[in-house]
């Protein structure tokens, strides 16, 4: 399949590692010229040097903290003044970390919503300008199955992605006039440093080890394995693309059959 992505201009948040260096990985191979941004710069130009080396991508990097006022429109300037446009926003940044409800702190909560779900809020919102001119763009959020399933010992995670499940869909309502359309990915277990740092969190919890909580997630799991960072990045390529056709709203699970639920 063409997903017609060659010189199409990308911000990936969390570019530095896991699925949003996957998915930077997966568009630099469609031919998309890139901006990374993370808070680590070590990492972001690891990943950059990795892509330049290995398909010839247009990558710049922008180390910010995606938390605080103003990064959003700290990115997309970065972005146009590089590039002079921007076709698709992956938002990839932020985890929450996991526990028992009563012994997690405030911290960790403001720290879950502030990351994750303000992060991309702030992007976004920067960026809708930009997008409502061209009269075009490609959104795609990378959430994560708690928020249709909430896990009791991963509550913070499982609150930061309902939320941002809500304004992926309200997003694609406002937005979709403007020919902007706004999607998600809902990654199940995915061997990633995230999944399993909330294994390690979940463990504890449960009076368990990382290794146990991991193979009671793969019994649960119908092809009885954890997911790959390549098989979500996969489909955030796709739907990045003009190859998703209509496809506006969707919150699509990639989770090897895991989410027993119909919605």
């Amino acid at each position: 399949m063409e997903l017609n992505l060659k010189d199409k201009i990308a911000i990936v948040s969390g570019g530095n590692k896991g699925l949003g260096a996957a998915s930077a990985e997966a568009l630099a191979k469609e031919g998309a010229k890139l901006l990374l941004t993370a808070r680590n710069e070590t990492d972001l130009n690891s990943v950059k040097t990795e892509l330049q080396e290995n398909y010839g991508a247009d990558v710049g990097v922008l180390p910010l903290d995606i938390t605080e006022d103003g990064a959003g429109e700290k990115i997309v300037e970065a972005a146009l003044e590089k590039f002079k446009r921007i076709d698709v926003i992956i938002n990839a940044a932020g985890a929450a970390r996991g526990g028992l409800f009563w012994e997690i702190d405030d911290q960790t909560w403001r720290d879950a919503f502030e990351l994750k779900f303000m992060g991309a809020v702030r992007l976004i919102r920067a960026a809708i300008p930009q997008l409502r001119t061209q009269k075009s763009g490609r959104i795609v959020n990378i959430i994560g199955m708690f928020g249709r399933e909430p896990a009791n010992r991963a509550l913070p995670a499982s609150a930061v992605n309902a939320a941002f499940m809500a304004i992926n869909k309200g997003l694609s309502q406002e937005l979709g006039p403007d020919g902007i359309f706004v999607n998600a990915v809902d990654p199940g277990p995915t061997r990633s440093e995230r999944i399993m740092r909330l294994f390690e969190d979940m463990a504890k919890a449960n009076n368990t080890t990382p290794e146990n909580l991991e193979n009671d997630f793969r019994a649960r799991i119908p092809i009885g394995r954890l997911g790959e960072v390549d098989e979500v990045a996969r489909i955030v390529a796709f739907l990045a693309s003009e190859a998703s056709g209509n496809v506006n709203g969707t919150v699509l699970a990639v989770d090897g059959g895991m989410t027993r639920g119909l919605f």
